[in-house]
């Protein structure tokens, strides 16, 4: 299974970037490889939700399960579509000048030739997360 983990630290209270995590709907106007993200369901302590990626040859959609404590963390379980694992961990941690965001993600393709082709560039898009929900935090202040 492959595991990627960023962080940044980031001139917000953790609030803004939980909020920011949690608007899925607007996921598509700040992430260029979002083609599109619903919700499917929403309580106080979980959100369903897809998102559709196209990115070169990475196209497709995934859902995930996410489990919410309100201004900490995001823990994402897959629900359904092409990885054979998907877990995901947001977590935001107050410190003097604002917030430090730290995601890790662990994916594994269902087909590993797929896997082989597509990883990479998987990989890739999930590095670049948390620089652009950085950017999107400093964008709407």
């Amino acid at each position: 299974m492959r595991e990627v983990k960023r962080s940044a630290l980031v001139n917000q209270p953790p609030a803004r970037l939980y909020a920011l995590i949690n608007d899925i709907e607007s996921y598509p106007q700040f992430l260029p490889w979002c083609s599109h993200a619903s919700v499917e369901s929403r309580t106080p302590e979980e959100i369903v939700a897809t998102l559709g990626v196209r990115q070169g040859a990475l196209q497709g959609e995934f859902t995930t399960r996410n489990t919410l404590e309100p201004e900490r963390s995001v823990r994402m379980q897959l629900v359904s579509g092409p990885f054979r694992a998907l877990e995901g961990l947001w977590l935001l941690t107050p410190v003097e000048a604002g917030c430090r965001v730290d995601l890790t993600m662990r994916f594994a393709f269902k087909n590993s030739l797929t896997g082989l082709l597509l990883e990479p560039k998987f990989a890739a898009t999930v590095g670049s997360l948390v620089d652009a929900f950085v950017a999107r935090a400093r964008a709407l202040k």
